[in-house]
């Protein structure tokens, strides 16, 4: 029988150097969705399984595709957004609409496995506040710092953080990368 914490160990180890990319826009780097998938085919294989929650929804005005996805890990799941850009014909109808859907399903899982602490090293995502943290600025502000944005993988600014906290967003981003309708969705709230 496969145990969860031993799959979370083996999904949770450091990707090597090799695999990170240089970010498009210049940034830092990040670890290409096919890495992702290949490492929880290897590891968890048959233990692991993804859906999309409803309908992908269009924003036509900012020509993104947004999703809901589910990530199961034996009998654990966690949810993710996935976002990815369209194009539209000189009539405005998308010509690009299952790539996009796929493609935001696929940022959507990256997404929902970062919330196992794939991707991250296994102290950042396991380590708990004690009392004695809380009341140390110190310690809370490496924990603070230790949330990386989920488009850049950037880690957050105190300013970052107070952002999502005002919006009431609770995906991490910083705020060069918070969605235009999270914005919208937040100022109406």
């Amino acid at each position: 029988m496969t145990a969860f914490k031993d799959l979370i160990v083996q999904l949770c180890e450091p990707f090597p150097k090799e695999v990170h990319e240089p970010r498009h826009d210049g940034h830092g780097t990040y670890i290409p969705i096919h890495i992702y998938l290949q490492r929880l085919n290897e590891v968890a294989g048959e233990h692991w399984t993804h859906e999309r929650i409803g309908e992908p929804i269009f924003y036509m005005e900012d020509k993104i595709v947004h999703t809901v996805v589910k990530v199961s890990i034996l009998k654990r799941s966690h949810m993710g957004e996935g976002f990815s850009k369209f194009q539209v014909d000189d009539k405005g109808k998308i010509i690009n609409r299952h790539y996009a859907i796929r493609s935001a399903t696929k940022d959507g899982i990256r997404d929902a496995i970062s919330f196992f602490g794939m991707g991250k090293p296994l102290q950042d995502t396991t380590r708990s506040m004690s009392p004695a943290d809380i009341t140390n600025n110190k310690q809370v502000s490496t924990i603070m710092t230790a949330r990386t944005c989920v488009k850049c993988n950037a880690a957050l600014s105190e300013h970052d953080l107070n952002e999502l906290s005002t919006l009431k967003i609770k995906f991490d981003y910083c705020t060069d990368h918070i969605p235009k309708h999270l914005k919208r969705k937040s100022a109406f709230s």
